[in-house]
């Protein structure tokens, strides 16, 4: 599947809200995106065991960040559970629904050098595998002499030193923004992507704080019209990240917003599953929907016709595929109807439908995290300078 990415420049923003379908005619930047598959085979079957890797991954990825947290303000993070895991312009990027909805990639440019990378609404930095970027063959790069520490849940780790260098994405570029070059391989198995970027706010990086995130970098520099990005991401072809602005197009309706507090790291908001209350992460790195097992225990039992499993330490639930449960989002007023596929995640072996919401023993923080399931109904915006969240459903 081919796609591409476009950039915008000169817009002028109304509002923070496109009135229409954005105008390519200020100039495009074609990027080839391919479709790839993992956690799903090709009968439909779960691999569960994979599933329980991410979900390692994750609770390592949150628990790391919580640290950070600790460590760049000196206060424990609120929800942290104790015991838990350890020139101005607008860009529009097209993603690669990587890994059957695991994760979602695009291109961007380091020194010259141009990689897929995971672009990742729980996490602050962005790391590379060594082969994707090579400071030497930049003219631009510049050795910060610090270096950083990744751990996943899987066993691997990125390790390595954090340069600048020049950078561009989808048309925008910044200078001097900040990279960890892994020494070692750290993300095997996703075909062309190298690395992770994430959108989080800074009081959760591991980075020093005179390296904030590429976005931010961005918007300090005023590369970009305002501090706001939006991810609008389908099952399968068609997702995009928009830089610097919304695309009204994207969405159906008007968005709905919610404030969000940027010391706290994540984008988080209350919300609630059929009629129960949930603290809630708003996380583009997480494949599904997961929570404390006690609370998604008490959202699932008000479903009908669901079984529990347990699958490598988490509680699953199955159901027979004829049926479609009724399952119901609702945040910052916006009421999110999960659709058939957003309610089955492939198969078991028994041929039953799995339900993409899991209850996880021992997360490091008491909240929810509403992942790639969520965002697949969802045109969600992520505005910095407000420090706000808006959600529509999708066009």
């Amino acid at each position: 599947m081919k796609l591409s990415v476009q950039f915008v420049t000169g817009l002028l923003l109304a509002a923070g809200v496109l009135a229409g379908p954005i105008d390519s005619a200020a100039g495009t930047a074609p990027v080839a995106l391919e479709r790839r598959n993992l956690f799903i085979n090709a009968d439909d079957i779960l691999d569960f065991f994979a599933l329980g890797q991410h979900f390692k991954a994750q609770d390592t990825k949150f628990a790391a960040a919580l640290d950070n947290y600790e460590r760049n303000t000196g206060s424990v993070h609120p929800l942290k559970v104790e015991g838990g895991a350890q020139k101005r312009a607008t860009g529009d990027l097209g993603l690669t629904d990587i890994q059957n909805d695991q994760l979602y990639a695009g291109k961007l440019t380091f020194g010259g050098q141009t990689f897929a990378i995971d672009f990742d609404t729980g996490s602050a930095d962005t790391l590379a595998n060594p082969g994707a970027y090579n400071p030497s063959k930049s003219k631009t790069s510049k050795n910060t002499h610090a270096s950083f520490s990744a751990a996943y849940g899987d066993g691997t780790s990125a390790r390595g030193t954090i340069y600048t260098d020049s950078f561009s994405i989808a048309g925008l570029k910044a200078n001097n923004v900040a990279i960890g070059r892994s020494s070692n391989t750290f993300i095997t198995g996703e075909d062309s992507n190298q690395g992770i970027a994430g959108l989080s706010f800074p009081s959760i990086q591991t980075f020093p704080k005179q390296y904030p995130p590429f976005f931010q970098s961005l918007r300090d520099q005023k590369a970009v019209s305002q501090g706001v990005f939006q991810f609008t991401l389908k099952h399968g072809a068609g997702s995009s990240l928009f830089l610097g602005g919304v695309d009204a197009s994207k969405a159906k309706g008007s968005f709905k917003y919610t404030n969000v507090q940027p010391s706290l790291g994540f984008w988080i908001s209350k919300a609630t599953i059929n009629g129960k209350a949930i603290t809630a992460i708003v996380d583009s790195g997480s494949t599904i929907i997961s929570g404390p097992t006690s609370q998604v225990r008490s959202v699932v039992s008000t479903i009908p016709g669901l079984t529990p499993i347990y699958q490598q330490g988490s509680t699953m639930y199955v159901y027979n595929c004829a049926q479609t449960p009724s399952i119901t989002i609702s945040i910052a007023g916006l009421d999110v109807k999960l659709g058939k596929a957003q309610t089955r995640y492939g198969k078991d072996n028994l041929g039953r439908c799995v339900l993409p919401i899991v209850g996880q023993s021992g997360m490091p923080m008491n909240a929810w995290i509403l992942g790639d399931t969520f965002f697949q109904m969802t045109s969600i915006v992520f505005d910095m300078d407000k420090s706000r969240m808006g959600f529509a459903l999708q066009a």
